[in-house]
């Protein structure tokens, strides 16, 4: 629970640093682009927040919010550089924001995992 707090503390700090430092970046388009890993920040602190009420399907929300994260930051990532380079300062933010989604999703299948040990009758 402490590690998804911080995952989506750094997932929002990560997408308010890339929007407000959009013109240092020297990117082009548009800088709410950047305003992704907001999103799922706080999709993830939505869950947290539901699984306190329903531990399972919070647990399973954050799962599936971080593989939502890995996928469209992938799709993203093709979108930039078509996986040759990480040369743009959006994709080394975009390639952040995936991994900061692959830990998340590590720690949470872990939950689970334990979840089912706990609750699995014996045989």
């Amino acid at each position: 629970m402490l590690l998804t707090v911080l995952n989506s503390i750094c997932l929002i700090a990560l997408g308010l640093a890339g929007f407000l430092g959009w013109e240092k970046m020297g990117a082009e388009g548009n800088p709410a682009e950047m305003l992704m890993p907001v999103f799922f920040g706080g999709a993830l602190l939505i869950c947290l927040a539901f699984g306190r009420q329903h531990y399972r399907h919070g647990l399973y929300g954050g799962v599936i919010i971080a593989l939502l994260g890995v996928i469209s930051a992938a799709v993203r990532i093709y979108q930039y550089e078509a996986f040759q380079s990480f040369d743009l300062a959006k994709t080394r933010l975009i390639a952040g924001m995936a991994g900061i989604c692959l830990m998340q999703m590590a720690v949470a299948w872990k939950e689970v995992q334990d979840d089912r040990n706990d609750m699995a009758p014996p045989i």
